[in-house]
């Protein structure tokens, strides 16, 4: 699975799926949580802590998808410039 998958899913169901381990969420929450929120301390064994780190890898995912769509939006504007028409 991806990252982006199951940060979706435990988004809908409040679970991980199950291929999801603890060695899944360290290895691949872990350096996003600490490049983006380096005061955050990591806790994989907390209920609420779990829910915090969550919540917080939802915003970075949803800030991510936005400016990947802005900048596909500003591809598509640059490619759809019109050319004149000829006057006869």
């Amino acid at each position: 699975m991806t990252i982006e998958k199951v940060i979706k899913e435990y988004d809908k169901v409040k679970a991980f799926p199950s291929k999801v381990d603890i060695s899944f969420l360290r290895n691949n929450f872990d350096p996003i949580l600490k490049e983006n929120y380096p005061d955050v301390r990591i806790s994989w064994a907390c209920n609420s802590c779990v829910k915090n780190q969550m919540s917080l890898l939802l915003n970075w995912l949803t800030t991510k998808e936005t400016k990947e769509a802005e900048a596909v939006k500003k591809k598509r504007n640059v490619r759809k410039k019109r050319t004149p028409k000829k006057k006869s």
